[in-house]
């Protein structure tokens, strides 16, 4: 055999074993722009340290992700790696998509050693007791004052911003210009109509604070025909037909408050600051209200996971956890450069939190913040509500 070998050897023929393939894992990830360079320049670190696997590195325009990405899973195509919001992953894990962590692959010794990077952000992707994705942006949104608006009205908005749901209307016409009809020519204040996940986050956070779910995850109940139901969405309809403060009909808040319309609005998160910069927007951060008498909890908290496809072989899988402890892990660059935020030491105590001035407002008010039930079918529970 060995003389057969030296043979093929110099006759060029026998190039010995054959090498292993590296193993290729797809990775899918909706589009946010500033993080798309950030994501090119992690994979090739990966790639370089771990020749044997190679990321496939995918961005989908955020509108069509979520349906691209179910159709995929439903044809068997889905990828090995993907992210998307904890408002999502209830049918992925009912579906049977998404495979458990494994702390092994990731490096982990358990379950513990995981959470010990983190302070928080897991609420939304534990089911029955397991942990299915890691964080790769924690958010919460909160209230913004234009300050030009509010000094025109001769307000201050450290002092004069309402702490409870109750005062608002009075407070908002203070901040309300109208025309000779009365109908507002400039808003005081607006709910964020025309975002269909505003009105999953708004009225969960409160009912949240009267002490109830708009959806019972465990006994899979909407709980809507209740006192805090019926309380929490008679206001938003008094809000439109009794103050006849705003409504669907305008521009929805966020464009107006970037235009300098609108006086304050409570659907931006940290991520909205530098909109507006841009927009020459003197702003003020405050806290979403709360029900008089009802419990000190901000608006709901959301977030975005890194995933693995539980119908993928064994050893994509394994490459996949592996490279998202990679990613996970650059958290800090991961904020400064796109500005997505998620609870670990590296990253609270960067320089790029440190000098944002609303970080430790943001990270106070996450702190009482509850994630919003999970259902399957999200979109179309949404649009009933």
């Amino acid at each position: 055999m060995r003389l057969i070998t030296a043979l093929l050897l110099l006759l060029g023929l026998w190039a010995g074993p054959a090498a292993a393939q590296p193993v290729t894992i797809r990775m899918w990830m909706h589009e946010h722009p500033p993080r798309i360079a950030i994501d090119r320049a992690i994979i090739a670190e990966f790639e370089k340290a771990n020749p044997d696997i190679k990321v496939q590195y995918d961005v989908v325009p955020v509108g069509e992700y979520p349906t691209k990405l179910l159709t995929a899973f439903a044809a068997g195509s889905g990828p090995e790696l993907f992210n998307t919001s904890s408002t999502l992953v209830t049918q992925y894990v009912a579906a049977r998509i998404l495979a458990p962590i494994d702390y092994a692959a990731m490096g982990y010794a358990d379950e513990a050693a995981l959470l010990a990077k983190y302070q928080g952000g897991f609420d939304g992707i534990r089911f029955q007791g397991r942990l299915y994705g890691i964080p790769t942006e924690v958010s919460n949104w909160a209230c913004f004052a234009n300050n030009a608006i509010w000094k025109e009205a001769g307000l201050d908005p450290a002092k004069d911003w309402p702490k409870t749901w109750e005062e608002l209307p009075a407070f908002a016409e203070k901040l309300t210009q109208r025309d000779q009809n009365g109908v507002p020519r400039r808003r005081g204040f607006d709910f964020n109509w025309t975002i269909p996940g505003a009105f999953w986050f708004l009225p969960n956070t409160m009912m949240h604070q009267l002490g109830q779910d708009m959806v019972d995850e465990a006994a899979y109940k909407a709980q809507l025909d209740t006192p805090a139901g019926r309380r929490v969405f008679a206001y938003f309809q008094d809000w439109v037909r009794k103050h006849r403060l705003g409504g669907p009909q305008y521009t929805d808040s966020r464009t107006d408050f970037l235009a300098g319309k609108l006086g304050a609005e409570c659907s931006f998160g940290i991520w909205g600051i530098p909109q507006m910069q841009a927009a020459k927007i003197d702003w003020t951060v405050l806290p979403a209200p709360r029900y008089a008498g009802g419990a000190d909890l901000g608006i709901d908290a959301y977030a975005f996971y890194m995933m693995v496809n539980a119908r993928s072989p064994s050893p994509a899988q394994k490459a996949a956890w592996k490279f998202a402890r990679y990613y996970s892990d650059q958290a800090g660059r991961l904020f400064a450069g796109a500005g997505l935020f998620v609870p670990r030491a590296e990253v609270i105590e960067s320089e790029a939190f440190r000098s944002n001035t609303a970080a430790p407002f943001f990270m106070a008010e996450l702190k009482k913040a509850k994630f919003s039930p999970r259902v399957v079918g999200y979109a179309q529970v949404l649009d009933s509500v």
